[in-house]
């Protein structure tokens, strides 16, 4: 399994809106607004790289509101206390 945070950052709508419409991506586990240079993180589960790049690019980069994101790939989980994931 793969998981990433998604930074993004969002153009013309409201940043609500985008982030409801990003719930909708079966991939995309938790959608948070965020203040900051950020719009919004969303974490993202994939089974693998591929299926991640496709999520970024086909499904998460195409919602209207949507301009830049941002990909961080979780290396290793120090901490999960709600629904701990195992990466391997």
């Amino acid at each position: 399994m793969v998981l990433a945070y998604l930074l993004i950052t969002t153009i013309g709508l409201d940043a609500a809106k985008v982030a409801k419409d990003l719930t909708k991506i079966d991939a995309v586990d938790s959608v948070h607004l965020i203040y900051g240079e950020y719009d919004i993180i969303a974490r993202v589960k994939t089974k693998n790289l591929v299926e991640l790049r496709e999520t970024t690019l086909e499904k998460v980069r195409q919602v209207k509101g949507v301009e830049k994101t941002t990909t961080l790939i979780v290396a290793d989980i120090t901490k999960e206390t709600d629904n701990p994931i195992r990466l391997h």
